[in-house]
């Protein structure tokens, strides 16, 4: 049996501002679709077209939407190609790398407990 480390006593608001850190990383995240876009990018870029195909259930509408607030909050990158088919590639940023083995800790809890 895995034993739980005590939580550390961390203060839940941020004293300047009032906000709630993990709150504002939820924000981060987005709605519904928005793990599974990091989790698509995690494994490198991806072109607009390759995460439609690869997000099944999710309209080009949102999915640019959603791609423009992770580039907004500086968690995507994205790459106009000089190519013949103009393709725009996305990856993730180094934050939004990070906060993607933070959603693969999610999946992991999820997992045993949800």
């Amino acid at each position: 049996m895995q034993h739980m480390r005590p939580p550390q006593n961390r203060p839940w608001t941020v004293p300047e501002t009032g906000a709630c850190p993990v709150g504002e990383t939820l924000r981060l995240l987005g709605g519904k679709h928005g793990p599974s876009v990091l989790h698509c990018l995690l494994g490198g870029e991806l072109h607009f077209l390759e995460l439609t195909r690869a997000l099944d259930g999710i309209s080009r509408k949102v999915l640019k939407a959603q791609l423009r607030a992770f580039e907004d909050d500086g968690l995507v990158s994205r790459v106009a190609k000089q190519d013949a088919r103009r393709r725009v590639g996305y990856s993730l940023t180094d934050k939004g790398r990070a906060l993607g083995e933070i959603v693969g800790q999610l999946y992991d809890w999820s997992q045993e407990w949800a």
